[in-house]
């Protein structure tokens, strides 16, 4: 009697879990709008890292805003990889486009004792607003490793207005927003190349 009812438990467990819904999983991507907006060669490593985020939205599943007092944390909407990785890697794909023959790499995956500059990324503020915009404030840092220089630091704030229907098309926005931040870091790594 025992051994059937565990087998019924069982079939009701096994039936709840294909009910389910299913997860669909989400990746931060370079935008394929973004073009190589500096013209000057960057012919120079950086290590991009580390990247901090916000603890609200520090997990596997999207969070989105409601309200300005209410978030909601979507189980079947997850992102593929830890956000902290995924936003590193937008941002070393747009500044190996915008840096004509720069070395671009992950903190993690670069040589740190030969990397000449190291971009640090504080994501202050990641809003994901379903339907309307993706809104991103970053305060960055730039140092240059064999320079006694004090690191250049810098505030963006990008509001990305979305484009489509769905969680991919708010995915999308978040994408566009990293692309603009990676054109301000550029365009400070450029000025800064030509400091001593």
């Amino acid at each position: 009697m025992r051994n059937n009812c565990a087998a019924v438990l069982l079939v009701f467990a096994l039936s709840g879990c294909s009910s389910s819904p299913p997860v669909n999983f989400y990746t931060l991507e370079q935008p394929e709008t973004s073009t190589a907006a500096a013209a000057t060669a960057f012919p120079h490593s950086v290590a991009v890292g580390p990247v901090s985020i916000p603890e609200s939205v520090n997990r596997s599943q999207l969070v989105v805003r409601i309200t300005p007092n209410r978030v909601d944390v979507l189980e079947e909407e997850q992102w593929a990889e830890p956000l902290k990785s995924g936003i590193a890697q937008v941002v070393v794909a747009c500044l190996s486009a915008d840096l004509a023959g720069a070395s671009v790499a992950p903190l993690a995956q670069s040589a740190a004792s030969t990397t000449e500059y190291r971009v640090s990324i504080d994501v202050q503020r990641f809003e994901s607003l379903p339907g309307k915009a993706a809104i991103i404030d970053a305060r960055w840092s730039i140092k240059r490793t064999a320079s006694e220089m004090a690191p250049v630091t810098d505030t963006t704030h990008v509001r990305e207005s979305v484009q489509g229907e769905g969680y991919a098309a708010l995915v999308a926005a978040h994408s566009r927003a990293l692309a603009t931040l990676s054109r301000a870091i550029a365009a400070a790594l450029i000025a800064a190349q030509g400091e001593k």
